[in-house]
Protein backbone atom coordinates (compact mmCIF):
# COMPACT_ATOMS: atom_id res chain seq x y z
CA UNK A 1 0.00 0.00 0.00
CA UNK A 2 1.23 3.88 -1.03
CA UNK A 3 2.07 5.78 1.99
CA UNK A 4 0.64 8.77 0.55
CA UNK A 5 2.15 11.52 2.71
CA UNK A 6 5.59 10.14 2.63
CA UNK A 7 5.27 9.88 -1.45
CA UNK A 8 3.64 13.72 -0.94
CA UNK A 9 6.97 15.14 0.76
CA UNK A 10 9.09 13.19 -1.28
CA UNK A 11 7.12 14.81 -4.87
CA UNK A 12 7.07 18.09 -3.15
CA UNK A 13 11.03 18.01 -2.16
CA UNK A 14 11.80 17.05 -5.59
CA UNK A 15 9.95 20.51 -7.04
CA UNK A 16 6.78 18.69 -8.78
CA UNK A 17 4.37 21.32 -10.04
CA UNK A 18 1.02 20.52 -8.30
CA UNK A 19 -1.16 23.54 -9.37
CA UNK A 20 -4.53 24.25 -8.07
CA UNK A 21 -7.53 23.98 -9.78
CA UNK A 22 -8.21 27.25 -12.12
CA UNK A 23 -10.65 29.83 -10.48
CA UNK A 24 -12.36 29.18 -13.89
CA UNK A 25 -13.76 25.94 -13.88
CA UNK A 26 -15.14 26.80 -10.63
CA UNK A 27 -16.99 29.61 -11.42
CA UNK A 28 -18.39 27.50 -14.41
CA UNK A 29 -19.02 24.81 -12.86
CA UNK A 30 -20.47 27.17 -9.87
CA UNK A 31 -22.57 28.40 -12.66
CA UNK A 32 -23.41 24.94 -14.62
CA UNK A 33 -24.99 23.44 -11.35
CA UNK A 34 -27.60 26.22 -11.13
CA UNK A 35 -31.16 25.37 -12.29
CA UNK A 36 -31.30 28.17 -14.37
CA UNK A 37 -27.27 27.94 -15.73
CA UNK A 38 -26.77 30.66 -18.24
CA UNK A 39 -25.22 30.29 -21.37
CA UNK A 40 -24.00 34.10 -21.81
CA UNK A 41 -22.59 34.14 -18.47
CA UNK A 42 -20.27 31.12 -19.09
CA UNK A 43 -19.57 32.54 -22.34
CA UNK A 44 -18.14 35.80 -20.63
CA UNK A 45 -16.13 34.13 -18.53
CA UNK A 46 -14.40 32.31 -20.96
CA UNK A 47 -14.27 35.00 -22.75
CA UNK A 48 -12.06 37.51 -20.36
CA UNK A 49 -9.28 34.34 -21.02
CA UNK A 50 -8.20 36.14 -24.21
CA UNK A 51 -5.58 33.14 -24.91
CA UNK A 52 -7.86 30.70 -24.05
CA UNK A 53 -10.95 31.93 -25.78
CA UNK A 54 -8.47 32.02 -28.88
CA UNK A 55 -7.33 28.49 -28.63
CA UNK A 56 -10.99 27.11 -27.86
CA UNK A 57 -11.74 29.17 -31.24
CA UNK A 58 -8.90 27.41 -32.97
CA UNK A 59 -9.96 23.93 -32.08
CA UNK A 60 -13.58 24.28 -32.95
CA UNK A 61 -12.72 25.81 -36.42
CA UNK A 62 -10.28 23.03 -36.98
CA UNK A 63 -11.19 20.39 -39.75
CA UNK A 64 -11.80 17.92 -37.46
CA UNK A 65 -15.47 19.65 -36.33
CA UNK A 66 -16.00 19.75 -40.02
CA UNK A 67 -18.35 23.27 -39.71
CA UNK A 68 -19.79 24.90 -42.67
CA UNK A 69 -19.24 28.65 -41.16
CA UNK A 70 -16.88 30.16 -38.93
CA UNK A 71 -17.70 30.56 -35.19
CA UNK A 72 -16.37 33.67 -34.52
CA UNK A 73 -17.03 33.85 -30.41
CA UNK A 74 -17.02 31.70 -27.22
CA UNK A 75 -20.95 32.23 -27.33
CA UNK A 76 -20.85 30.74 -30.84
CA UNK A 77 -18.93 28.25 -29.61
CA UNK A 78 -21.13 27.26 -26.83
CA UNK A 79 -24.21 26.82 -28.40
CA UNK A 80 -22.95 24.96 -31.18
CA UNK A 81 -20.95 22.57 -28.61
CA UNK A 82 -23.08 23.08 -25.57
CA UNK A 83 -22.18 23.71 -22.06
CA UNK A 84 -20.75 20.07 -21.27
CA UNK A 85 -18.58 19.86 -23.88
CA UNK A 86 -17.97 23.50 -24.02
CA UNK A 87 -16.91 22.93 -19.96
CA UNK A 88 -14.58 19.91 -21.31
CA UNK A 89 -12.50 21.80 -23.96
CA UNK A 90 -12.09 24.24 -21.37
CA UNK A 91 -10.34 21.69 -18.63
CA UNK A 92 -8.34 19.97 -21.29
CA UNK A 93 -7.09 23.43 -22.24
CA UNK A 94 -6.30 24.69 -18.62
CA UNK A 95 -5.00 21.42 -18.07
CA UNK A 96 -2.46 21.74 -21.26
CA UNK A 97 -1.52 25.23 -20.02
CA UNK A 98 -0.30 24.32 -16.56
CA UNK A 99 1.98 21.74 -17.74
CA UNK A 100 3.81 23.41 -20.58
CA UNK A 101 7.08 23.64 -21.52
CA UNK A 102 10.77 22.16 -22.42
CA UNK A 103 10.31 18.14 -21.62
CA UNK A 104 11.68 15.70 -22.56
CA UNK A 105 8.89 13.83 -24.71
CA UNK A 106 6.30 15.65 -26.77
CA UNK A 107 3.67 17.24 -24.84
CA UNK A 108 1.69 17.51 -27.77
CA UNK A 109 1.13 13.63 -28.58
CA UNK A 110 0.92 13.15 -24.73
CA UNK A 111 -2.30 15.33 -24.67
CA UNK A 112 -3.61 13.82 -27.95
CA UNK A 113 -3.55 10.59 -26.34
CA UNK A 114 -4.81 11.28 -22.91
CA UNK A 115 -7.88 12.98 -24.78
CA UNK A 116 -8.60 9.94 -26.71
CA UNK A 117 -8.40 7.97 -23.87
CA UNK A 118 -10.79 10.28 -22.19
CA UNK A 119 -12.98 10.51 -25.23
CA UNK A 120 -13.37 6.65 -25.38
CA UNK A 121 -14.08 6.56 -21.70
CA UNK A 122 -17.29 9.10 -22.65
CA UNK A 123 -18.29 6.63 -25.36
CA UNK A 124 -18.11 3.51 -22.85
CA UNK A 125 -19.92 5.74 -19.95
CA UNK A 126 -22.45 6.53 -21.77
CA UNK A 127 -24.03 2.43 -21.24
CA UNK A 128 -23.53 3.36 -17.51
CA UNK A 129 -24.72 6.28 -17.45
CA UNK A 130 -26.75 5.90 -14.23
CA UNK A 131 -23.90 4.81 -12.16
CA UNK A 132 -21.21 7.18 -13.26
CA UNK A 133 -21.60 10.28 -14.52
CA UNK A 134 -19.91 10.62 -18.22
CA UNK A 135 -18.27 14.01 -17.45
CA UNK A 136 -16.06 12.14 -14.16
CA UNK A 137 -15.67 9.78 -16.76
CA UNK A 138 -13.91 12.11 -19.12
CA UNK A 139 -11.93 13.89 -16.47
CA UNK A 140 -10.59 10.31 -15.51
CA UNK A 141 -9.45 9.50 -18.58
CA UNK A 142 -7.91 13.10 -19.10
CA UNK A 143 -6.14 13.30 -15.69
CA UNK A 144 -5.09 9.22 -15.09
CA UNK A 145 -1.68 9.55 -16.80
CA UNK A 146 -1.38 13.63 -16.34
CA UNK A 147 1.74 12.79 -13.40
CA UNK A 148 3.95 11.76 -16.91
CA UNK A 149 3.84 15.38 -18.14
CA UNK A 150 4.81 16.54 -14.46
CA UNK A 151 7.45 14.16 -14.78
CA UNK A 152 8.37 14.49 -18.54
CA UNK A 153 9.33 18.29 -17.57
CA UNK A 154 10.69 17.71 -14.35
CA UNK A 155 13.44 14.86 -15.30
CA UNK A 156 15.12 15.20 -18.64
CA UNK A 157 16.41 11.31 -18.51
CA UNK A 158 12.41 10.31 -18.11
CA UNK A 159 12.10 8.99 -22.02
CA UNK A 160 14.67 6.32 -21.09
CA UNK A 161 12.40 5.22 -18.46
CA UNK A 162 9.14 4.98 -21.09
CA UNK A 163 11.17 3.05 -23.36
CA UNK A 164 12.36 1.04 -20.82
CA UNK A 165 8.56 -0.16 -19.77
CA UNK A 166 7.93 -0.40 -23.54
CA UNK A 167 10.43 -2.89 -23.91
CA UNK A 168 10.43 -4.35 -20.01
CA UNK A 169 6.15 -5.86 -20.17
CA UNK A 170 7.28 -7.83 -17.02
CA UNK A 171 7.28 -4.45 -14.82
CA UNK A 172 4.73 -2.16 -14.68
CA UNK A 173 6.00 1.35 -15.28
CA UNK A 174 4.85 2.93 -11.86
CA UNK A 175 7.25 0.09 -10.43
CA UNK A 176 10.50 1.51 -12.80
CA UNK A 177 9.79 4.86 -12.03
CA UNK A 178 9.96 4.45 -8.41
CA UNK A 179 13.14 2.38 -8.65
CA UNK A 180 14.70 5.89 -10.20
CA UNK A 181 12.84 8.54 -9.05
CA UNK A 182 11.55 7.48 -5.61
CA UNK A 183 8.33 8.85 -6.80
CA UNK A 184 5.70 7.87 -9.89
CA UNK A 185 3.44 9.53 -12.12
CA UNK A 186 0.46 7.56 -10.56
CA UNK A 187 0.97 9.35 -7.16
CA UNK A 188 2.00 12.49 -8.47
CA UNK A 189 -1.05 12.47 -10.75
CA UNK A 190 -3.07 11.79 -7.53
CA UNK A 191 -2.40 15.06 -5.82
CA UNK A 192 -2.95 16.75 -9.36
CA UNK A 193 -6.35 15.32 -9.28
CA UNK A 194 -7.08 16.16 -5.64
CA UNK A 195 -5.61 19.50 -5.87
CA UNK A 196 -7.75 20.38 -9.18
CA UNK A 197 -11.05 18.76 -6.82
CA UNK A 198 -12.08 15.81 -8.77
CA UNK A 199 -13.76 13.31 -7.00
CA UNK A 200 -12.36 10.75 -4.23
CA UNK A 201 -13.30 8.04 -6.19
CA UNK A 202 -11.41 9.16 -9.30
CA UNK A 203 -8.16 10.38 -7.48
CA UNK A 204 -8.35 7.09 -5.87
CA UNK A 205 -8.50 5.06 -9.44
CA UNK A 206 -6.21 7.44 -10.51
CA UNK A 207 -3.83 6.50 -7.63
CA UNK A 208 -3.99 3.04 -8.55
CA UNK A 209 -4.76 2.64 -12.39
CA UNK A 210 -1.74 0.46 -13.19
CA UNK A 211 -2.48 -1.95 -10.15
CA UNK A 212 -3.70 -5.19 -12.15
CA UNK A 213 -5.06 -6.39 -8.84
CA UNK A 214 -7.24 -3.24 -8.03
CA UNK A 215 -11.00 -5.23 -9.02
CA UNK A 216 -9.69 -7.98 -6.97
CA UNK A 217 -8.47 -5.76 -4.01
CA UNK A 218 -11.54 -3.37 -3.70
CA UNK A 219 -14.90 -3.56 -3.08
CA UNK A 220 -16.34 0.11 -3.74
CA UNK A 221 -18.55 -0.31 -7.17
CA UNK A 222 -17.99 2.98 -8.18
CA UNK A 223 -14.08 2.82 -8.13
CA UNK A 224 -14.65 -0.68 -9.54
CA UNK A 225 -16.63 0.77 -12.34
CA UNK A 226 -14.37 3.89 -13.13
CA UNK A 227 -11.66 1.48 -12.97
CA UNK A 228 -13.06 -1.05 -15.77
CA UNK A 229 -13.95 1.71 -17.99
CA UNK A 230 -10.24 3.54 -17.50
CA UNK A 231 -9.16 0.26 -18.82
CA UNK A 232 -11.16 -0.71 -21.21
CA UNK A 233 -10.35 3.15 -22.77
CA UNK A 234 -6.70 2.75 -22.72
CA UNK A 235 -6.86 -0.78 -24.46
CA UNK A 236 -9.20 0.78 -27.18
CA UNK A 237 -7.10 3.75 -27.82
CA UNK A 238 -3.78 1.37 -27.51
CA UNK A 239 -4.75 -1.04 -30.18
CA UNK A 240 -6.21 2.10 -32.15
CA UNK A 241 -2.57 3.33 -32.02
CA UNK A 242 -0.49 0.39 -32.38
CA UNK A 243 -2.50 -2.50 -33.18
CA UNK A 244 -1.86 -4.70 -30.52
CA UNK A 245 -3.11 -4.66 -26.80
CA UNK A 246 -0.45 -3.97 -23.84
CA UNK A 247 0.45 -6.48 -21.90
CA UNK A 248 -0.80 -4.67 -18.74
CA UNK A 249 -4.47 -4.68 -20.59
CA UNK A 250 -4.22 -8.17 -21.36
CA UNK A 251 -3.61 -9.67 -17.45
CA UNK A 252 -6.35 -7.43 -16.07
CA UNK A 253 -9.07 -7.19 -19.72
CA UNK A 254 -10.78 -10.66 -17.47
CA UNK A 255 -11.54 -9.23 -14.44
CA UNK A 256 -12.33 -6.03 -16.33
CA UNK A 257 -14.95 -7.11 -18.53
CA UNK A 258 -16.49 -9.08 -15.97
CA UNK A 259 -16.95 -5.93 -13.68
CA UNK A 260 -18.75 -4.17 -16.38
CA UNK A 261 -20.87 -7.04 -15.82
CA UNK A 262 -22.17 -6.58 -19.58
CA UNK A 263 -19.59 -8.47 -21.06
CA UNK A 264 -21.49 -9.08 -24.80
CA UNK A 265 -22.70 -5.22 -24.73
CA UNK A 266 -19.29 -3.94 -23.78
CA UNK A 267 -17.05 -6.03 -26.39
CA UNK A 268 -19.67 -4.81 -29.18
CA UNK A 269 -18.47 -1.04 -27.87
CA UNK A 270 -14.65 -1.50 -27.14
CA UNK A 271 -14.92 -3.36 -30.72
CA UNK A 272 -17.10 0.17 -32.04
CA UNK A 273 -14.59 2.50 -30.25
CA UNK A 274 -11.45 0.76 -31.94
CA UNK A 275 -12.34 0.81 -35.16
CA UNK A 276 -13.21 4.79 -34.99
CA UNK A 277 -10.46 6.10 -32.73
CA UNK A 278 -8.24 6.99 -35.65
CA UNK A 279 -10.84 9.45 -36.23
CA UNK A 280 -12.40 10.93 -32.84
CA UNK A 281 -11.08 14.53 -32.01
CA UNK A 282 -8.03 15.36 -31.17
CA UNK A 283 -8.79 18.86 -29.99
CA UNK A 284 -6.63 21.71 -28.59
Amino acid sequence: MINLDEQRLVSLERGFHIPPKPELLSQIADEMQKSDASLDKIALLISKEISLSALLLKTINSPVFGLQRTISDIRQAAMFLGLEQLNRLVTMALLKQNFNGNACISLERFWDESLEVANACVLLGNSYKSLMPVDELYSLGLFHNVGIAAMALKFTDYVEVLKQANLAKEHAITDLEQARYQCDHAVIGYFISVSWHLPKPLCHVILNHHNTHFLAQNNDEQQRMAYAILKCAESAVDYARHQQYSSECLKSKRRVLLSLVLLSKILLIWSKITSTMRWQVKAI
